[in-house]
């Protein structure tokens, strides 16, 4: 696990971007799909805009590149009805205006009358979507942010199964609303060439100082070829950055 150090949070976003789509221009040289994750909140919204105008140069700059694709999944998504302004993938998508031809997004089934029963069976079309379109490939980026307990994606403190199989789980009672969501396992996560967590701001310091018996901790300790790299504005005590 590596530390990026940055005071300026606008930096990080472009230096995740960039790293991001030489991640993209990479699979797309070798001839496949990329495939990357990307994840919701203000971290993630802008982290996708950047990645958005970057990709967006990349094509405009590489003619080989015109008819290529990536696809692109949701780490985690609040199961609510498709309208309802707590979706994730709904600004995510906005987020990507300048490439959207060249996007593919996998998102999660909205909830329909009785979301605690359905929950399971849209976890389980997510992972089977999942499933058909990645296999057993890794994601080729993985951009997650921390939240203040160091939760990422929807997977909580204490309530992870890091030898979960499925690609995709349904989690109910999260600890922060709303309580139903779907989220990429740990196990799908850690399996990728390159992983991205955000911990930006004050308020993230305390789980930045106990980052390694958190849930990044355990994605990192389940990631074996990955670069697990942490990008942060804040200086963490005794931590080389």
């Amino acid at each position: 696990m590596k530390y990026l150090y940055d005071p300026s949070s606008d930096e990080l976003i472009a230096s995740c971007a960039a790293r991001t789509v030489d991640a993209i221009a990479h699979a797309w040289r070798e001839g496949r799909r990329a495939q990357i994750v990307v994840t919701g909140g203000r971290t993630g919204y802008a982290s996708a805009k950047a990645i958005d105008i970057a990709l967006f140069r990349l094509i405009r700059n590489n003619e080989s590149f015109e008819g290529c694709v990536v696809h692109i999944w949701f780490s985690d998504e609040r199961y609510v009805p498709s309208d309802s302004d707590e979706r994730n993938d709904k600004g995510l998508i906005e987020g990507f205006s300048l490439s959207t031809a060249h996007c593919v997004f996998h998102v999660v089934d909205s909830a329909g009358s009785n979301p605690e029963q359905e929950i399971d069976g849209a976890a389980a079309n997510y992972a089977r979507d999942m499933e058909l379109e990645v296999g057993s490939k890794p994601f080729d980026s993985v951009v997650l942010s921390m939240g203040e307990d160091g939760h990422i994606a929807s997977l909580f403190p204490g309530r992870i199964d890091a030898s979960e199989p499925r690609f995709a789980i349904g989690i109910s009672g999260s600890p922060k609303p709303p309580a139903l969501r779907v989220s990429i396992s740990l196990s799908r996560l850690a399996h990728a060439n390159a992983i991205y967590i955000f911990g930006l701001g004050e308020g993230k310091i305390g789980a930045l100082e106990a980052v390694q018996s958190g849930p990044v901790g355990l994605l990192a300790a389940n990631s074996k070829n990955a670069q697990v790299t942490i990008m942060t504005d804040q200086l963490i005590s005794g931590v080389k950055q």
